[in-house]
């Protein structure tokens, strides 16, 4: 039921997409949890607005939204900002709809509508979207909106969408606008769930578009985890220098690891394991230790603009640069574990949780033909399945022990990390 119906909603925000919108970005929404979630949005000025929600049958059967937020005009605003609004006291394990309804002096707008779920209860399948690189390219066919459109029409329906860093290629006014202008669609189907990538620079303007889950760091939000249901996802930046940071975010991931969830994932920018002539990154000292024994499945990871599916100690390591950014080649001989490497396509990875194991599909887009994007429809570029393990129980002893470890491990590499952390990179 839910996959039709979200079809359906991003077949009516096309449509509706087609006039002039008062929306500069969004609406979108982030920080989704078992109660609540923040939605976001830009307008092209300072407008009042509504916030209307309910439950996604109630609208199916009514088509009203029974709840709603009012959001005056800011006082003395001369330019519009971003403005969050957080939804609570939502019921667990349920699918909500929304709409931004602007007033300005003609009148309402006609807003599209969006979705949410808030966390499932433990045994429910869970699926999600994977995406990294979605950076501007400066002519031709808008690849970023291929992929994007490719997620919003996506039949699986999403609980929420991943990307793994270099949302834009420089943190501009320019590139947010071409950015949201290109995902506006995808943005409506489920929480964006971003980490910080090289190119994103740590900048402001990063923080102030992005609802983040509970975190910490810069503005609580630099480093993040998200649990949800069966499964944990912690986000890390992958671009600190300082070895305070990385030890933070070494004893940060060992925490939020050690739980008793049944799926385990770690998403950060730049990659552990890859066969791109820009690796080397010490990041299988830094952390790949740790997750080696909280028993991570799969570490998700951008930067390097290719696919490739790499196995090293049970983990799987996935590199999913493709939502957009000029492909690059891989080095003629790839790495220890490289099970699957292709070049040159545009892609997202679909990933889809159940009791008994995990389901991964990495789903081509487009291939790049002499420069440009030729569509490549029903094409898997990978698939594969891993079988669920039941967590070990870890004693807060043992716990505190391996972040100690990890810790001294951060202080010995966080100088080499810093070197090759300070090029800008693809």
């Amino acid at each position: 039921m839910r996959k039709g119906f979200l079809l359906a909603v991003w077949l009516l925000a096309l449509a509706l997409c087609t006039t002039a919108s008062p929306f500069l970005h969004g609406p979108y929404c982030g920080a989704p949890s078992a109660e609540g979630v923040t939605v976001s949005w830009r307008s092209e000025a300072p407008m009042a607005a509504r916030v209307e929600y309910g439950l996604r049958e109630t609208y199916e059967s009514s088509g009203e939204l029974p709840f709603a937020v009012d959001v005056p005009v800011p006082e003395n605003a001369e330019v519009a900002e971003t403005t969050h609004v957080v939804l609570s006291d939502l019921e667990p394990a349920q699918e909500y709809v929304y709409r931004v309804v602007l007033s300005h002096e003609e009148g309402e707008t006609e807003p599209p509508i969006g979705s949410f779920p808030t966390e499932p209860l433990p045994g429910e399948p869970v699926t999600f979207a994977v995406l990294a690189d979605t950076q501007l390219q400066h002519e031709g066919t808008n690849r970023l909106e291929l992929v994007a459109d490719a997620i919003a029409a996506d039949p699986a329906g999403f609980d929420f969408i991943l990307h793994a860093g270099d949302v834009v290629e420089s943190p501009s006014t320019y590139y947010w606008d071409h950015w949201f202008a290109s995902f506006d669609d995808t943005l409506l189907v489920a929480p964006f769930i971003p980490v910080l990538g090289n190119h994103e620079k740590n900048h402001r303007s990063y923080y102030n578009h992005f609802a983040l889950p509970p975190g910490d760091g810069k503005k609580d939000e630099q480093w993040w985890a998200l649990h949800w249901g069966d499964l944990v996802i912690v986000g890390l930046d992958s671009n600190v220098k300082k070895a305070t940071e990385i030890r933070a975010q070494q004893a940060w991931a060992a925490e939020h690891l050690s739980g008793r969830e049944l799926h385990k994932f770690v998403i950060f920018h730049h990659p552990v394991f890859t066969s791109d002539t820009g690796s080397g990154y010490f990041f299988d000292k830094i952390y790949h230790p740790i997750f080696i024994e909280h028993g991570v499945d799969i570490v998700f990871n951008g930067h390097s603009h290719h696919y490739e599916h790499i196995v090293r100690d049970g983990i799987t390591y996935l590199v999913v640069g493709g939502g957009g950014a000029t492909p690059r080649y891989t080095t003629p001989i790839h790495i220890q574990g490289s099970d699957v490497s292709i070049e040159q396509h545009f892609f997202y990875v679909r990933v889809e949780t159940a009791p008994d194991g995990i389901g991964v599909e990495c789903v081509s887009v487009a291939e790049e033909v002499a420069g440009e994007p030729v569509m490549t429809p029903d094409e898997l570029m990978d698939h594969f399945v891993l079988p669920s393990v039941e967590p070990q129980q870890e004693t807060a002893t043992a716990t505190r022990g391996s972040v100690l470890l990890w810790v001294g491990v951060g202080v010995v590499v966080a100088a080499l990390a810093a070197l090759l952390l300070g090029a800008r990179g693809p």
